[in-house]
Formats: structure tokens, C-alpha cells, sequence
């Protein structure tokens, strides 16, 4: 499903606008995204966590130059399910 087709598929569900869904949508993930960027994470009870995760240093080989190099630990978005998700997705 695209953003388009979700933002849709919600005006469709709730009696909303297209608009306002998709500047709900915008304020949502936005929120989400600086409050990560803070280093908190976000919990939406009955869905998931979001948090940033930390990766470790990574080696790897060129396969074109066969030279050996590594890259940076960084911090990456993620993404934990809750129950209530995996058992809704499961059946």
C-alpha cells in the first residue's frame, strides 16, 4: 500500500477529508521523527515502538577494487511490533 492509497483508504474510513488526513498523517510522522532525533523513543500502545538502534562498525571488501574497508557505527530508526500487532497480522 502507498501513502496515497493509505491516506484514502482513511478519508474513506473515518468521513475525513484526503487533506486533512494527509496533514494529520504529515504532523504524525513528523512528530515521530524529531522525537527520534532527540533520542526518545515513541510508543503507540496496541502498535509498536519506534527507537533508534545502534550498528556496529561493519567491515566490508570493494568487490570492483578488492579494497577492505569499514563503516562507522551509526544509529538507525527501528521499528518493535507489539503483541496486539503480531497476533492481529498473524491470522
Amino acid at each position: 500500500m502507498t501513502r496515497s492509497q493509505l491516506i484514502t483508504k482513511v478519508a474513506g474510513s473515518t468521513g475525513i477529508s484526503a487533506a486533512e488526513v494527509e496533514t494529520i498523517m504529515d504532523g504524525i510522522f513528523d512528530t515521530i521523527g524529531e522525537t527520534l532525533k532527540q533520542g526518545e523513543k515513541v510508543t503507540i500502545a496496541g502498535f509498536g515502538r519506534f527507537e533508534m538502534r545502534q550498528r556496529r562498525t561493519k567491515s566490508f571488501t570493494n568487490p570492483k577494487t578488492k579494497v577492505a574497508s569499514q563503516l562507522e557505527p551509526t544509529a538507525i530508526p527501528g521499528f518493535k511490533a507489539s503483541g496486539r500487532l503480531k497476533e492481529k497480522v498473524g491470522k
